[in-house]
């Protein structure tokens, strides 16, 4: 168990969601901000970027030229490790510049095309260094550098086509090698061609990512400025044969040259389309996007306006190092997913067939185990239009693949990593509204299938090979990775533990989406199914610290897997962490983590031992020597990995029991690690995940849940934010004023269009309302009580609290036509008590404290006005109510939730209505001396009106009897006879899973 510990965080908290006592505040929508300034407009961030950063300490950057999500990437080439997957900065030296690269992904890719400047007599027919002799600079969306030989190499690209430029001494052999037969990866057969003497063409066979996958063929275009003075090829023997103009090779050493005369012009220029669908599409791509010609200087403008104009989508206020910082993360997170179709919209479908977008771009590489926890929120917040298109790549992937992929790269699915990340990713597009409206029910479906069965026969992508396993036992079965079987042929199986954390994210981010669209059925299967991590939950393992209690895999038979604390993940089935790293990664589930930790304040202290928050606050914004070194030293440390996916959400784990103010003290550490060198950032950054984790971390914002739509806070880095929601122009302002950009600044106070907000978060749909969002900071954590309240923290979104109450009617006599306030009810707060659901079941809702109650009254087709008071531990509800005729009169009493709950989650109180009998008596008469008071005697009714609330049928606000028939006997009188125990809004999930090993 863990060491006591003095009280020190005051009385012991319970967990009650923010959503109990919420109001969104979201009814009224402000004024959208205005655009840019023209200052803003005008400046060059695309000179801000480093692309060098990344380029070490197992970063796997490439420092080249692209534009935003660009299908060409030409860039230099050094090396082709895992541990460096295309270049390395230090090196000072390079192979040659290839046309395509992948953003920082785990393993080396792509590399197509190998273009080697040299002046030897013999020019290069094999992959060999060229030092680097002089000066490498690189921007946005250009790159240039100089070699030996005294040539200088500069690259810079339209979205399909890279362009080349090359000043060579005064020469007679300025050679260019155009290398087909070596790739970054595994090079198969290819081919070219002549086509007359200034124009190459081919195709290049490309495989084995990350362990083997099978090949896709890349088409180029390649044509030059002018035409050389000699070419030809080169085959299996690396001789270079001048004039060949065709040759085929089945793998192995194969390329081309050009050689020119410089003696005169230095110059040569070269263009290369690229394509997927064939050469054709590839020659296509390089005409339409260089208006049939070359300039160089003409493209490398127009890849500076394209990234300036979108790097302008936040505007930041800070200094001009972190505006080079946050500039470089932001364009990190704008490179992927890669457009795949040609300028005539044909792409190559998973299916390997020709299909064409039509009006709209095909995207392709799809990093989902990374990408969905970051980089799809950040999309959909300031390039929704290009989002759009990314979802609807997504449908076709699953049109034509016949299945949603796991990790797609280009059109291969290589089925790398655990869980099911594709459904998180989409569930949180169906959040963001970027699922185009045609195919928006079709590709629900295909997501709850996805989620529900495993794929059939035949199809590429693993999908969940365990879910029938999965939905019965509430976990994946871990099956040994040395061992012959399912752990062997399945990541899944041999990671069943982080594929059952995964699962359960996923299902979460299922059921909060469907929540938000109001399918209350399929949200509550699938919140319930976000619980499912509980199974993993082993409470008799001894940790470190003192601690007790930890997630282990489950096998088949239901046993616990333990192993020692830092252990590799063929024993532990944990992938890229070890169980003290994947603890955290519930999210979903605050409430449930600390029930099984022991309690909010036990959860904190381990959350403390974990970040070692003792040697953060004594050396503020400095990595603490306990945190794991990151990088692919996965299984090295039970402290805190900045770096990696699993736990990039832990630092909001303080804001969900009471403790914002660590939030910030992790933060400060943690965005450090991303200085503006080749070494900045922590390990590879995963095609944009963590340079969207820093952009938006910087601004105060972060979506720790996928699907939600919920937004941690925290103190923003810069001064303020300009985030432009889209290209309609329409803007919300993060404003910072004071925030420090390497130390810890805190929350104290937050004001979301001028309305003061105390929740540790708010809405996407608060943010996208535009206007300003005002943070009010403060360098003393203890001077700041902000989202310290229950009521503030972050809500479970997979374990809503919900409440159910008994209600009491209370009997009631009111004399007629007389204003009387009546006690209707009283109502109390029930006990849940269901003893099958064992010891770990969680208490419900057990206070008037925890909810906030409504209710009306209908009485004969009038609404009546009920006041709902506390009154210790119950709710009295009472009504003034005018009723002008005697009798008996049937209505409806409605007790409800007063509390605003979050989109994602259900009512508090299911709104529940119940019947009520109300019986009218007479008032006593007084015979009048002129006009006696008799009832009619012809049969004819006495008139009646409505029953009415505040007063009686004058001026004071009651609705009069009219006519001249009115009886002045008309009675007003009431009795509330019925209401006994009804059971409101159930909590959908009353407890908990058992989490026994059985």
């Amino acid at each position: 168990m863990p060491v006591p510990t003095p009280a020190r965080r005051g009385a012991a908290r319970r967990w009650i969601p923010g959503a109990l006592a919420l109001v969104l505040g979201i009814g009224v929508l402000p004024v959208v901000g205005i655009a840019p300034t023209a200052e803003a407009a005008d400046l060059d961030r695309a000179s801000l970027v480093n692309p060098f950063v990344g380029t070490e300490s197992e970063g796997n950057a490439y420092p080249g030229a692209t534009v935003p999500f660009g299908m060409v990437q030409p860039s230099p080439d050094n090396t082709n490790s895992y541990a460096s997957t295309s270049y390395a900065y230090d090196d000072r030296r390079v192979w040659g510049f290839s046309q395509r690269h992948v953003n920082s992904a785990g393993c080396p890719a792509a590399g197509e095309l190998l273009v080697t400047p040299t002046t030897t007599e013999v020019p290069r027919t094999d992959r060999e260094f060229l030092a680097i002799t002089g000066d490498e600079t690189a921007e946005a969306g250009y790159y240039a550098v100089e070699l030996e030989g005294d040539v200088t190499a500069e690259l810079t690209a339209t979205e399909r086509t890279a362009v080349h430029r090359y000043t060579f001494p005064a020469t007679e052999t300025a050679n260019l090698s155009f290398n087909l037969g070596q790739t970054l990866r595994d090079a198969g057969a290819s081919s070219l061609t002549w086509v007359d003497d200034r124009t190459l063409e081919g195709w290049i066979d490309n495989g084995g990512f990350c362990g083997g996958t099978d090949a896709q063929r890349i088409f180029f275009s390649a044509s030059f400025d002018r035409a050389p003075a000699e070419h030809g090829a080169w085959g299996a023997d690396a001789a270079y044969v001048p004039g060949l103009e065709t040759s085929e090779s089945a793998g192995g050493s194969h390329g081309a040259v050009a050689v020119f005369d410089t003696t005169e012009d230095q110059s040569v220029e070269v263009s290369i389309g690229m394509s997927f669908v064939d050469v054709a599409g590839a020659q296509a791509n390089r005409v339409d996007e260089l208006d049939g010609g070359l300039d160089f200087e003409a493209v490398r403008t127009e890849a500076n306006a394209s990234w300036n104009a979108m790097l302008g989508r936040i505007d930041i206020t800070a200094s001009e190092d972190l505006q080079r910082i946050f500039a470089t993360q932001l364009y990190k997170a704008l490179l992927s997913p890669t457009i795949g179709s040609d300028v005539d919209g044909r792409y190559r479908g998973m299916d390997g067939a020709v299909h064409v977008a039509d009006g709209w771009t095909y995207h392709q590489t799809f990093s989902l185990w990374d990408t969905y926890r970051t980089q799809a929120t950040l999309h959909g917040i300031i390039v929704p239009e290009i989002a759009e298109d990314i979802v609807r790549s997504m449908y076709q992937h699953r049109v034509e693949g016949g299945w949603l992929p796991r990790w797609s790269l280009g059109g291969v699915e290589t089925n790398i990593m655990a869980g099911d990340p594709v459904s998180a990713w989409l569930a949180e597009n169906f959040t963001l509204g970027t699922v185009p409206d045609d195919i928006h029910d079709e590709l629900w479906g295909f997501l709850i299938e996805n989620a529900t069965t495993a794929p059939p026969e035949g199809v590429a992508s693993v999908g969940r090979q365990s879910a029938e396993f999965y939905i019965a036992n509430g976990h994946i079965p871990y099956y040994p990775e040395d061992e012959p079987g399912l752990g062997q042929d399945f990541e899944e199986y041999r990671h069943g533990g982080s594929s059952t954390m995964e699962f359960a994210i996923s299902d979460a981010a299922i059921g909060a989406a469907a929540q938000r669209m109001g399918d209350d059925e399929t949200a509550a299967i699938f919140l319930e199914r976000g619980q499912s991590w509980q199974r993993l939950w082993n409470p008799d393992v001894e940790l470190s610290g003192g601690f007790q209690g930890m997630v282990n895999a489950v096998t088949p038979d239901g046993e616990f897997v333990q192993t020692p604390e830092i252990a590799p993940v063929q024993q532990t089935g944990f992938h890229e962490g070890v169980p003290w790293q994947y603890q955290w990664m519930a999210n979903q589930d605050f409430a449930g983590m600390q029930d099984a930790m022991g309690g909010s304040d036990a959860f904190l202290d381990r959350l403390d031992f974990y970040f070692g928050m003792d040697a953060l606050q004594a050396a503020p914004g400095e990595r603490p020597a306990s945190w794991d070194p990151g990088g692919s030293s996965y299984y090295t440390s039970i402290g805190y990995n900045p770096g990696n996916e699993p736990t990039i959400m832990n630092p909001w784990l303080y804001s969900s029991a009471g403790e914002p103010a660590h939030v910030d003290d992790v933060l400060a550490a943690n965005l450090n690690l991303f200085p503006n060198t080749p070494g900045g950032g922590v390990g590879n950054d995963d095609l944009g995940t963590l340079g969207s984790w820093y952009v938006m971390a910087s601004i105060g914002i972060q979506p720790v849940v996928p699907g939600s739509g919920m937004l941690a806070l925290n103190a923003p880095r810069v001064q303020e934010a300009v985030v432009t929601l889209g290209d309609s122009g329409e803007t919300v302002t993060l404003s910072a004023p004071g925030a420090t950009e390497s130390t810890p600044s805190h929350i104290a106070g937050v004001t979301v269009v001028g309305e003061p907000r105390s929740e540790t978060w708010i809405d996407l749909e608060q943010l996208r309302a535009g206007g300003e969002i005002d943070f009010a900071l403060t360098q003393d954590a203890a001077a700041t009580t902000w989202g310290t309240a229950p009521a503030d923290w972050l809500p479970s979104v997979a374990d809503p609290l919900r409440a159910q109450v008994d209600v009491a009617v209370q009997d009631a006599e009111v004399t007629e036509d007389v204003a009387s306030t009546i006690e209707v009810a009283t109502v109390t707060v029930a006990e849940v008590a269901d003893a099958a659901e064992g010891e770990a079941a969680a208490a419900a809702v057990t206070s008037v404290d925890d909810v906030e109650l409504a209710a009306t009254l209908e009485l004969d087709g009038a609404q009546v006005p009920v006041t709902a008071q506390r009154d210790g531990d119950r709710w009295v509800l009472t009504s003034t109510v005018t009723l002008p005729e005697p009798g008996v009169v049937d209505g409806t009493l409605t007790v409800a939730s007063a509390s605003e709950t979050p989109r994602f989650a259900p009512e508090a109180l299911a709104p529940v209505s119940v019947p009520v009998t109300v019986t009218v008596v007479a008032a006593a008469v007084e015979p009048s001396p002129s006009t006696p008071s008799v009832p009619p005697t012809d049969g004819t009714p006495a008139p009646s009106t409505p029953p009415v609330a505040g007063g009686s049928g004058g001026s004071g606000g009651g609705l009069p009897a009219t006519g001249a028939d009115v009886a002045p006997w008309a009675i007003v009188a009431g009795l509330l006879a019925l209401l006994v125990g009804a059971g409101l809004g159930m909590r959908a999930r009353t407890s908990r899973r058992a989490v026994d090993a059985g």
